[in-house]
């Protein structure tokens, strides 16, 4: 099996929606290769950043989609039940408005910025990352966001491969 990391910055501002942000696109005639996402992590570059006035709290929620979602409201855009999103990941912060500076910070590690991922999936398209922020602060400053995923390739049938890229996509099943 062959594994396949890669790494980039997203920028969104607080307190906003950012989605369908392409990282991965994987276009072959070869339908019996996939990749399954072993794991992925999202987390702030920019930790320091103008909040106004107080201390508070700051929530960043985040999906990994095979598939665009749109424009949905904030609470689609991390839903378990979209068969598009194959990962998740919520984060919570301490906003500090300090002297030196106004900054984020996590009493625990990086390592805690994992998603749970959906075991049952195979990207043999595209992939996306879908998040948003929410803060006490009124400030919304511009942030860079971190991610890395680490992909693990399959081999599947042309069949299975054909399932997921249904599987994977959008669908309206009320019409």
């Amino acid at each position: 099996m062959r594994r396949l990391s890669f790494r980039g910055n997203l920028t969104a501002v607080d307190n906003a929606r950012t989605t369908d942000q392409q990282i991965f696109s994987y276009d072959s005639p070869d339908l019996t290769r996939g990749w399954k996402v072993e794991a992925f992590y999202f987390w702030p570059k920019t930790v320091r950043a103008a909040i106004g006035t107080g201390d508070g709290q700051y929530t960043i929620n985040a999906s990994l989609a095979t598939d665009t979602i749109g424009s949905p409201s904030f609470d689609d855009v991390a839903d378990v039940t979209d068969n598009r999103q194959i990962g998740w990941i919520q984060i919570g912060y301490n906003l500090r408005d300090a002297a030196v500076g106004d900054f984020l910070t996590k009493p625990t590690g990086i390592h805690d910025n994992m998603a749970l991922m959906d075991p049952d999936h195979i990207v043999n398209r595209n992939l996306y990352i879908n998040f948003y922020t929410t803060s006490d602060s009124t400030v919304s400053p511009s942030r860079e966001f971190n991610y890395l995923l680490i992909l693990e390739e399959v081999k599947i049938t042309e069949n299975e491969a054909i399932l997921q890229i249904v599987k994977g996509v959008a669908q309206d099943i009320r019409n």
